[in-house]
């Protein structure tokens, strides 16, 4: 008979491994290690919250032993993964969303694994202490600690996405994908537990079963990977006398270099070339630029500058800075501007990016 320390430590190492794994691939911005830990701890708490809810449920309904499929359906899907995720959810929304290390999508999927895990490590360890058998450690460190990984990937997925749709201004995106960060890991995880108790209904039901958890599995770690690769930035970052920009992951101050009017000529360029490439392209982002005229704007006439309206549902207004040149205070592309990018006069809109450097450095370049 196996030990209690040794079991304890089998149910403990699914969890080291698998956040590892995710913590590896949080490549552009490490989550602080306090706010892992509280989220962690947190994950553990929700166990209480789902037994609580699962047993009012069950009692509720007056489901016992020996249960149809029908009955099984029901509890697995509106009793145990209904609260399991609600609790999960909860945490990740009330305590991430406005978190101010939130500002990459790919955090979004940290924050709900290492709850997912804190809520997989208690039930883990109940387990094996209750059963007692290496082979129950191992199947469940196969099976279920990474099927509760498995279930946070897609909830972290969405939660992300929703963060970037408030971000660009999308409110119907927002909740789409916030509905989705709930309801998938949802459904996954109900179909996980549904498809168990399908075992002993009838023969065929393992290939179910193990298909399945492959399926999910491929598409967890195809989403992890492609997510790592392609986060995005979606923080505000404060900007002083401007309010809260957003669009700056790493600068905190706004370049204000000014630059001789004389070494641009305005003859050289026509008003109709910026209307077109920047003006009446990106109005869906509320972002004008006229060099050489006014833009309307929220019924505020705008000469010669960049004009953003009040931050959503913040009492943040701002503006950009005056051009009293319409070619002045012009940046060098380095670094990503919300996935807006300024190339210079002749080229157009998004392909090169502002820079990160102090102002007396910004010297002009036409890209062509």
């Amino acid at each position: 008979m196996p030990s209690n320390a040794i079991l304890i430590f089998l149910a403990i190492v699914p969890t080291i491994v698998l956040f590892s794994y995710i913590y590896y691939k949080d490549k552009v911005e490490k989550e602080p290690i306090g706010l892992l830990i509280g989220l962690f701890f947190l994950g553990v708490l929700t166990v209480v919250g789902a037994a609580i809810g699962e047993s009012l449920f069950i009692e509720v309904l007056g489901f016992k032993d020996n249960l149809s499929v029908g009955e099984n359906f029901v509890q697995y899907f509106l009793v145990v993964a209904l609260w399991e995720e609600g609790f999960k959810f909860l945490v990740l929304r009330t305590v991430t969303w406005n978190n101010k290390n939130f500002d990459y999508t790919f955090d979004a999927i940290v924050y709900a694994v290492i709850i997912s895990l804190g809520f997989a490590t208690l039930e883990n360890i109940m387990y094996v202490l209750k059963i007692g058998t290496y082979q129950v450690a191992l199947m469940r460190a196969l099976l279920s600690v990474p099927g509760h990984t498995i279930d946070a990937v897609f909830m972290g997925l969405f939660f992300g996405k929703a963060k970037y749709c408030q971000y660009v201004g999308d409110k119907s995106g927002k909740t789409k994908n916030m509905l989705l960060s709930f309801f998938v890991p949802m459904l996954i995880h109900g179909t996980y537990d549904f498809s168990i108790s399908l075992l002993n209904a009838f023969e065929g039901a393992i290939a179910i079963f193990l298909s399945f958890v492959v399926v999910t599995t491929v598409l967890a770690i195809i989403n992890v990977r492609k997510c790592s690769k392609q986060s995005t930035f979606v923080g505000r970052v404060p900007v002083p006398n401007y309010g809260f920009y957003g669009y700056y992951p790493q600068q905190t101050t706004y370049p204000q270099q000014q630059y001789q009017a004389q070494q641009y000529q305005t003859q050289q360029y026509q008003t109709q070339q910026y209307q077109t490439q920047y003006t009446q392209q990106y109005q869906q982002q509320n972002y004008y630029y006229t060099p050489n005229g006014y833009t309307q704007t929220n019924g505020y006439t705008a000469p010669n500058q960049y004009y953003r309206p009040a931050y959503q549902n913040q009492n943040y207004p701002y503006f950009r800075q005056q051009y009293q040149y319409p070619y002045q205070n012009v940046y060098q592309p380095q670094q990503q501007y919300n996935n807006y990018n300024y190339t210079g006069y002749n080229n157009p809109y998004p392909q090169q990016t502002y820079n990160n450097i102090s102002p007396g450095q910004n010297d002009r370049q036409d890209k062509q």
